[in-house]
C-alpha cells in the first residue's frame, strides 16, 4: 500500500520540477534546439563585439604576413567568444585592399578562417567560414554594416555579419567587422537548399555578356559548388536570353534582382558590377533560376570615387591627436590609398545625385545586360522604381541610418580607440556618426535625390568617366585574384561607465529596434535566412512542450492524489465501521 508522504513527496517533486521548467531554465540561456545554423546568433551576436583570439606559431603567422598575396593557408587555433576551435585554417584575403596593404607598412589584412579546412566535419555552431574584414577605405567603419542591413531589410538573401576584435598570440590586431562566406552553409541556411551552382563572377564573363555556347570560355565565372555537374547549368541559357532576348524570368528571380538593384543604385556601390570592375556579387543557379546575393560593401555610400580624383584619407584637423590615431593616419596616407578609389568627400555631389535611370559609372548601361535589359522593360522598371522609393522613404533616411551610427558608436568607440593598427582615426569614425559629414547626412541628401530623380524634378546623366583610372592594369577587369582597452574583462567588452543596458547611447537615442539588450533583427520573409530570434522561438516552442508534458503530469498526480484519498476515506469508514 502506498502511504500518503510518497504520495505527496511525489506531487511536490512534480510541482518543483515544473517552476523549474517555467520560471529558471528560460533564464540561463540553454540551448535547446536548431545547432545547425546557431552561428547567426551565438557569432554573429550584434549586441556586442565578437572576441576572436588567434593563437598560431610565429614562423606561420611572419611567414603569412610576408607572403600575403599567396593567401596561402596556416594552422592554428581559434577562440570565439570563449569557444575553442583547433586545427583550424586561417589565411590573407583580398584583391585591391590585399595588394595595397602588401604595398604599405602596414600588416592588417583581411583574413578568412576556414574551420572544416583540415576536418570536414567541423564547424562553428554550424559556421564553416569566417571572414574578418578590415574595414580598408572606409573611416566611417560602417559603410558595409549599414548596407548589409539595409539589404536584409529589403528581403535580400545577406551574409551574417557584426564587429569582431581579433588578437593574435595575444596581441590585439583590432577591430574588423565579421562577415559571413557565401557558401554551402550560407546556401543552406538562406534557400534551404545548396544543390545548385554558386558563381563568383570577376573576369571575363563578369558582365553578362553572351560570349558563346561554352560554358569554359567565361573564364571569369568561378563555380564554387556542383562543379562535378556544371553542363547541367543554364549560365549559358540565361546571358544569351540577356543579350538576345528572351523569357527572362524563366532564368532569373526578377523581383529579388531588382531589389538588390535599388539598393545597390541607392547605396552608390560602385565597386560592384555597376562599374568598369563588375564583380562584388555572386549568383545562384537553383533549378535553372539566378538570384543575386550582395556581397563586399566597403565602398558603398559613395565610397568608391566615380572621377578618381584627389587624395582619398581625410587630413586631421589642426586640433587632431596626432600620437596614436594621428600615426595610423598617416601611415594609411603613405599605403596610396589615393590609387585605390576611396572618395575624399562623402558628401560629393556625383555621389549625391548619381542617376537611378542610367546607374553606372565609367561605361554605358548596354555594356551591363542584366541591368540595362531589367530597366529596358516598363514593367519592370516600374518595379524598380518602386524599390527605389520604398528604400529612399524607409531605410535610406536620415532617421533609420542615424539610428544605426548612434547604436554602432556606443558600442564600438571603445574598441576603436584600443585599436593599434586601425588605418583612420577615431575622430573621423565619429565624425560619420552625426552632423554634416555624417552618414546619416548623407542618407538625407541621397535620399532626397532619389525622390527628386523619380518625380522628374531631377534629370541626371549618367557619367562614362572610367571608374578605374589609375588603377594598374591587372586590376582593371577584375582579373587578380598591444595592451587591451580598461574596461576589457577576458571575454568581451564591459559596456561603457556612462552606458548601462537599455539606456540611450552617448550620441542619441538608440534605434527604434533597441529592446535594451541587443538590436532586434529585422523580419524576413520568402525564403530568406531565418532571424536571429528564429532560435529564440524554437527554444521558447521546445520549453512549451517541456512545461506541457509537466503540468499534464502534475494534473494527473492531483486527479491521482484525490482519487487515493477519496478511497483511503472510503476505506477507513469501512473499518471504523
Amino acid at each position: 500500500m502506498i502511504k500518503s508522504r510518497v504520495v505527496y513527496l511525489c506531487m511536490a517533486t512534480l510541482l518543483l520540477l515544473f517552476v523549474v521548467m517555467v520560471a529558471i531554465i528560460p533564464n540561463i540561456g540553454i540551448q535547446t534546439t536548431n545547432a545547425a545554423f546557431s552561428y547567426e546568433e551565438l557569432v554573429f551576436n550584434q549586441s556586442k563585439v565578437t572576441t576572436v583570439d588567434i593563437e598560431i606559431s610565429e614562423e606561420d603567422w611572419q611567414s603569412m604576413l610576408e607572403n600575403a598575396v599567396a593567401e596561402e593557408y596556416k594552422e592554428a587555433t581559434v577562440t570565439v567568444n570563449g569557444k575553442r576551435m583547433e586545427h583550424v585554417a586561417i589565411r590573407t584575403k583580398g584583391n585591391l585592399t590585399l595588394n595595397s596593404v602588401v604595398n604599405s607598412d602596414s600588416d592588417r589584412y583581411s583574413f578568412k578562417i576556414d574551420f572544416d579546412y583540415y576536418d570536414n566535419e567541423q564547424s562553428l555552431y554550424g559556421l564553416t567560414k569566417l571572414n574578418l574584414n578590415n574595414n580598408y577605405s572606409d573611416t566611417t567603419l560602417m559603410r558595409e554594416y549599414i548596407s548589409y542591413e539595409i539589404m536584409e531589410e529589403m528581403g535580400l538573401p545577406t551574409p551574417a555579419h557584426s564587429y569582431m576584435y581579433i588578437t593574435v598570440n595575444g596581441q590585439d590586431q583590432g577591430l574588423y567587422l565579421g562577415v559571413e562566406q557565401v557558401d554551402e552553409t550560407f546556401l543552406a541556411n538562406n534557400f534551404g537548399s545548396n544543390d545548385g551552382f554558386l558563381y563568383k563572377p570577376d573576369g571575363v564573363g563578369s558582365d553578362l555578356k553572351y560570349i558563346s555556347d561554352d560554358l569554359s570560355d567565361y573564364t571569369g565565372i568561378d563555380l564554387k559548388t556542383n562543379e562535378a555537374n556544371a553542363e547541367s547549368s543554364k549560365w549559358v541559357e540565361m546571358v544569351k536570353a540577356l543579350s538576345e532576348g528572351g523569357d527572362l524570368e524563366q532564368y532569373l528571380d526578377v523581383d529579388e534582382i531588382l531589389r538588390y538593384f535599388a539598393v545597390n543604385t541607392a547605396l552608390v556601390n560602385l565597386d560592384s558590377y555597376q562599374s568598369n570592375l563588375k564583380h562584388n556579387y555572386y549568383l545562384y543557379e537553383e533549378n535553372g533560376v539566378f538570384s543575386i546575393i550582395p556581397w563586399d560593401y566597403n565602398m558603398s555610400f559613395g565610397g568608391f570615387s566615380m572621377g578618381m580624383g584627389g587624395g582619398n584619407m581625410p587630413q586631421p584637423t589642426e586640433d587632431a591627436d596626432m600620437s596614436k590615431d594621428g600615426a595610423n593616419m598617416q601611415r594609411g596616407n603613405r599605403m596610396g590609398m589615393d590609387m585605390m578609389g576611396q572618395s575624399t568627400d562623402l558628401l560629393a555631389e556625383e555621389a549625391v545625385n548619381f542617376s537611378i535611370y542610367t546607374p553606372v559609372s565609367g561605361i554605358s548601361l548596354e555594356e551591363r545586360p542584366l541591368l540595362n535589359t531589367l530597366l529596358s522593360n516598363d514593367e519592370y522598371l516600374a518595379i524598380y522604381e518602386g524599390y527605389l522609393e520604398e528604400v529612399a522613404t524607409t531605410y535610406l533616411t536620415e532617421q533609420y541610418v542615424q539610428n544605426i551610427t548612434n547604436n554602432l558608436a556606443a558600442l564600438l568607440t571603445t574598441y576603436v580607440e584600443a585599436d593599434p593598427t586601425k588605418f583612420s582615426t577615431t575622430e573621423q569614425f565619429l565624425e560619420a556618426v552625426k552632423g554634416e559629414k555624417s552618414l546619416p547626412e548623407f542618407a538625407k541628401q541621397r535620399s532626397a535625390s532619389i525622390l527628386k530623380q523619380l518625380s522628374g524634378e531631377l534629370v541626371i546623366e549618367a557619367s562614362t568617366t572610367s571608374s578605374n583610372e589609375g588603377f594598374p592594369e591587372r586590376f582593371q577587369n577584375g582579373e587578380m585574384n598591444g595592451q587591451p582597452p580598461a574596461n576589457w574583462n577576458g571575454d568581451e567588452m564591459e559596456l561603457p561607465a556612462n552606458r548601462e543596458e537599455g539606456q540611450q547611447g552617448a550620441f542619441g537615442q538608440p534605434p527604434a529596434n533597441w529592446n535594451g539588450d541587443q538590436m532586434q533583427p529585422p523580419n524576413r520573409e520568402g525564403g530568406q535566412r531565418m532571424p536571429n530570434g528564429a532560435n529564440e522561438f524554437t527554444n521558447n516552442t521546445a520549453m512549451l512542450v517541456i512545461s506541457a508534458v509537466t503540468l499534464i503530469l502534475l494534473i494527473a498526480a492531483t486527479i491521482f492524489v484525490f482519487k487515493f484519498n477519496r478511497r483511503g476515506s472510503k476505506k477507513k469508514r469501512l473499518l471504523e465501521f
